[in-house]
């Protein structure tokens, strides 16, 4: 089953924390001046309140701390700001936008992941649909928005956050090519990721059978070490070095008892 345990969650989770630090930079690096500023704040306002929603959302579906949705749903607001980060104005609107992604990409994980699997409609192990795909469609339309209400959130400095020439679109012809980039890249995604999947799913690249799909060992037709004899071994000598300690500590005992209980033996020593 492709579902984490606890060494790959905590591997992962020192991921999702250098992407928490980073990603302003991602965000804010082809900005300039107080554009860059803006940038790096709403980033990190979105990803915090991301996290918020996303430590909410997995005590609401879960009741516990659900890893799965920590590492990917609290840096849902990241992928956002993409296309927002040096135009939402106000920080409540970077936060809003940062918890609206979170809330999405939780309900999805806990929701709509594991129906599509019992469905089988399609297979998703990365969750690259939930942390990327809805995240980033909910950014783009944010975009639009923000691009119909450019002038009047920033007036004569319009002109600056899109292009030079302050005429050369009004702010709801930009709104429209906001749309416009945002159905261009999902169908792109949605092509490529179906040439993709139809060349790595022929014959040609001998892929494992369905019943063998989670079993790496298909994988490693060189490898001779048997895990599970390994695993049992390494068990095996826990056991034995446990039995030894409390062996040493059982002679141990019965010598301190002899030589208490005779005194010649001191005498001796």
């Amino acid at each position: 089953m492709d579902k984490g345990n606890y060494l790959s969650d905590v591997i992962s989770m020192i991921g999702t924390l250098f992407l928490f630090c980073y990603w302003p930079s991602f965000n804010a690096v082809e900005s300039v001046g107080v554009f860059k500023l803006r940038a790096i704040i709403n980033t990190y306002l979105s990803l915090a309140t991301g996290v918020v929603a996303a430590l909410i959302w997995s005590k609401f579906i879960y009741e516990k701390i659900e890893m799965e949705i920590i590492l990917n749903a609290s840096i849902a607001g990241g992928v956002a700001m993409g296309c927002n980060a040096d135009i939402i104005k106000s920080p409540f609107g970077a936060m809003i936008t940062g918890f609206i992604c979170a809330t999405a990409s939780s309900v999805c994980y806990g929701y709509v992941q594991p129906w599509a699997r019992k469905k089988n409609l399609y297979h998703d192990t990365c969750g690259v649909s939930y942390l990327h795909g809805i995240p980033g469609i909910i950014g783009g339309l944010t975009s639009a928005i923000m691009a119909a209400r450019a002038r009047d959130n920033f007036g004569d400095s319009y002109g600056q956050v899109y292009f030079d020439n302050q005429a050369y679109r009004t702010n709801h012809e930009q709104a429209g090519y906001q749309l416009a980039a945002l159905g261009l890249s999902i169908g792109l995604g949605l092509f490529g990721g179906i040439v993709a999947g139809f060349i790595t799913s022929s014959q040609f690249f001998n892929p494992p059978p369905s019943d063998r799909l989670f079993d790496d060992q298909v994988h490693w037709a060189e490898c001779v070490i048997d895990h599970k004899n390994l695993h049992n071994l390494g068990i095996q000598v826990e056991q034995q070095k446990t039995l030894a300690e409390q062996t040493n500590m059982e002679q141990a005992h019965i010598n301190y008892s002899l030589v208490m209980a005779d005194p010649q033996t001191i005498a001796d020593d």
